[in-house]
């Protein structure tokens, strides 16, 4: 398709009161530790990754990574960084920024109207390994907080008792899919009329010895040493792998009708979800995409919008060999004809892997790119392999998008055949 003037061919849903806005939006990554900042690196094509410098990296065939920096205890206070994991530490930011953006800690929201789903797909890790390596080093005490810190859910509990949220504090733990899945539920609460905003997000902080050593041994990561800023390479012939990071996404989800009712401002609008299971395999996706096509499939349903209508994706393409192809058959499955005409970007080439943070932060630069009325480059994704028949932006310069309407989807899968897709739209 041309660079410019990609065009929204179908028409408006016509009931905007049923639709969702954003009216809040949080990121800390290893691109940067504000949307803002982080959208801007994404949209200059730069990288996030870089080689490990810890002593024990030093023997690891693969030992990338894409770190946040960030000093915790100036943002957070001694008190709270001795009683958080890092993953927990990042959601906290992350959400502290999307609920400030929002204005609702000045409305007068109820508490039990009020909601936090944040994903992840390890958890504490670092908090469990540091009290087990105390445990059987001798130490006569372990941090009082060590399992609690460690929970999957510990994020979700800090970040409702800070804003006060007593309509439910959901944790999802869907693999990579978690931060989109996250998402996806504060979606169907708000339809379902539970609540009347949410904080959703996903957040991961799985740099460590042991996942490192786990990923490796599975072959999923890239082990491209000599260029740390190349080294993921979606879509591209020569992938060999992903690049773990770190970090969190969170974003402040409400009924249009409300968000307007009380002139907050709308950063962009969550039109639909969709959600399936492969029941295929622990760790590798089906190899045809045939329930990933189903999720974007369903997504574009439950945004009532057509293929013709979306601008761009936004790829899960973590840059292994098997999960991107079988991604690109997912969305050749879902758009038929309409792929000539649609761009697909792959931001992990710049961000790396998040895992349960991935679909968060992925959601935040799709709505910054929206906002932008571009499509990013997709970072390190030539020479292309040529079993992959995407449009896949990677000149030095963005595709525009000229549209007063513009529509993305953005896909996240997980291990174990989690398969989420979701309909952005600009404001």
């Amino acid at each position: 398709p041309s660079c410019v003037g990609l065009s929204c061919k179908g028409p408006m849903p016509e009931s905007l009161s049923a639709q969702v806005a954003v009216t809040g939006l949080g990121c800390i990554c290893p691109l940067g530790n504000t949307p803002e900042a982080a959208y801007s690196a994404y949209a200059r094509g730069d990288t996030g990754i870089s080689l490990l410098t810890e002593p024990w990296a030093d023997t690891f065939k693969s030992r990338l990574g894409g770190l946040v920096k960030f000093d915790m205890v100036a943002e957070l206070g001694d008190y709270l960084v001795s009683r958080l994991d890092r993953f927990s530490q990042f959601s906290l930011l992350a959400s502290r920024q999307a609920w400030n953006a929002s204005g609702l800690h000045n409305s007068g929201l109820a508490p039990e109207r009020l909601a936090v789903v944040m994903a992840t797909g390890i958890g504490g890790i670092n908090t469990m390994l540091e009290q087990h390596q105390r445990l059987i080093s001798g130490a006569k005490r372990l941090h009082p907080l060590g399992i609690a810190m460690a929970m999957p859910n510990a994020a979700t509990a800090q970040i409702s008792m800070e804003i006060g949220a007593c309509g439910g504090a959901h944790a999802p733990v869907s693999a990579c899919a978690g931060g989109a899945e996250a998402i996806a539920w504060g979606l169907m609460l708000l339809e379902a009329r539970k609540v009347d905003a949410v904080l959703v997000g996903g957040a991961e902080s799985a740099i460590h010895p042991l996942a490192i050593r786990g990923f490796s041994e599975m072959r999923a990561l890239s082990s491209r040493l000599d260029d740390p800023a190349s080294s993921c390479r979606p879509f591209a012939a020569d992938r060999e792998g992903f690049v773990l990071s770190e970090g969190a996404g969170a974003i402040v989800l409400e009924r249009l009708e409300d968000a307007r009712a009380r002139h907050a401002p709308v950063q962009a609008l969550l039109m639909g979800a969709g959600m399936t299971s492969d029941a295929h395999h622990l760790a590798t996706p089906h190899p045809e995409g045939l329930h990933a096509a189903r999720a974007i499939s369903l997504a574009l349903r439950d945004a009532d919008i057509s293929a013709q209508d979306v601008n761009f994706i936004s790829a899960h393409a973590t840059g292994t060999r098997i999960g991107d192809l079988a991604e690109s058959r997912a969305i050749e499955t879902a758009f038929g004809a309409s792929i000539q005409d649609l761009w697909v970007t792959a931001p992990k080439g710049a961000l790396g892997h998040l895992l349960g943070g991935a679909g968060s932060v992925e959601s935040v630069l799709t709505i910054k790119a929206l906002q932008a009325g571009v499509v990013p480059v997709s970072v390190n994704s030539i020479p292309r392999d040529p079993e992959i028949g995407l449009n896949i932006p990677t000149a030095s310069e963005p595709c525009l998008v000229n549209s007063s309407q513009r529509f993305a989807i953005k896909n996240t899968f997980g291990f174990g055949g989690h398969n989420v897709s979701l309909v952005w739209a600009s404001a």
